[in-house]
């Protein structure tokens, strides 16, 4: 009777294990999100739809579940009807180091029903906020170009035809013997120093070139564009620098490069500066 009494608990215990096991293994299958890049749309006010979107923040019923870089697949432990968010992610100022959702752009939401072990896939899209006021744009398709020059500088920026998009893009190229180039937007004098403010572009070169401000008179490297053979689209945050300078009468913004090669070349198109 006592072996029978071992045997009886022995089976309870393993029948117990058993059941607790699979019911664990059971709750733990996941649905799986896949988020493919986003599209960005723009209205002709707002330029370019061209981005550089490289990270998704997902949020699902308000929690963060984590930043994706894109395309992205990635499990969820949950199921039935949930709230899908996708926050478009940057790396400003082009630094990886620096990943940020990018307050310009919208999120995208949708109402998802997650199925255990099924992939469902998004197409995520975006537009600007409707806060974004776009302060200063130049898409190097009028007929004259905006810049001014260092007395220094020994070339300025042309109008190229081997353009990002459209017909024209900026470009500036040094020959040997030549040590500098320098230009500047116009001077802004109502720009806000109190609010998240960002300069897009896109931009190729063979030559690191400095970009910086002008707070008055004081001139302050801040970014450099790196060298890269193709066309890629950067988002410089020059909050900090103006939000530290805020009693300047006029700012601008420069860039400029001394020649590291003999031909140095230099291209940059749609330009935006924009404010919350």
């Amino acid at each position: 009777m006592h072996n029978v009494r071992i045997y009886i608990l022995l089976f309870t215990i393993f029948f117990a294990f058993n059941s607790c096991s699979k019911d664990e293994l059971e709750a733990e299958i996941p649905s799986y999100l896949q988020i493919n890049p986003f599209t960005l749309s723009t209205t002709a006010a707002q330029g370019t739809n061209s981005h550089n979107i490289t990270d998704a923040w997902i949020y699902v019923d308000n929690d963060l579940v984590g930043v994706f870089e894109l395309p992205a697949r990635f499990p969820i432990l949950k199921e039935g009807i949930h709230k899908i968010d996708i926050y478009p992610g940057i790396k400003e100022n082009g630094i990886a180091e620096r990943r940020a959702r990018y307050v310009f752009y919208n999120v995208h939401t949708e109402n998802i029903n997650l199925e255990k072990s099924k992939t469902t896939i998004i197409n995520p899209q975006t537009t600007y906020s409707s806060a974004t006021t776009f302060y200063w744009m130049e898409d190097f398709e009028s007929a004259s170009l905006p810049f001014t020059y260092s007395s220094l500088s020994d070339t300025v920026v042309y109008k190229s035809t081997d353009s990002f998009e459209g017909y024209y893009s900026g470009k500036v190229s040094l020959i040997p013997g030549m040590t500098l180039f320098e230009c500047y937007t116009p001077e802004f004098s109502d720009i806000p120093t109190n609010k998240p403010i960002f300069l897009e572009l896109n931009f190729k070169t063979n030559q690191p070139v400095l970009v910086g401000l002008f707070a008055d008179n004081d001139q302050i490297g801040i970014f450099y564009l790196n060298t890269t053979e193709y066309w890629k689209k950067i988002y410089l945050d020059f909050s900090e620098p103006l939000r530290t300078r805020p009693n300047a009468s006029k700012y601008k913004i420069f860039f400029g490069f001394q020649p590291k090669l003999d031909y140095p070349e230099f291209m940059f198109d749609n330009l935006k500066i924009v404010y919350l």
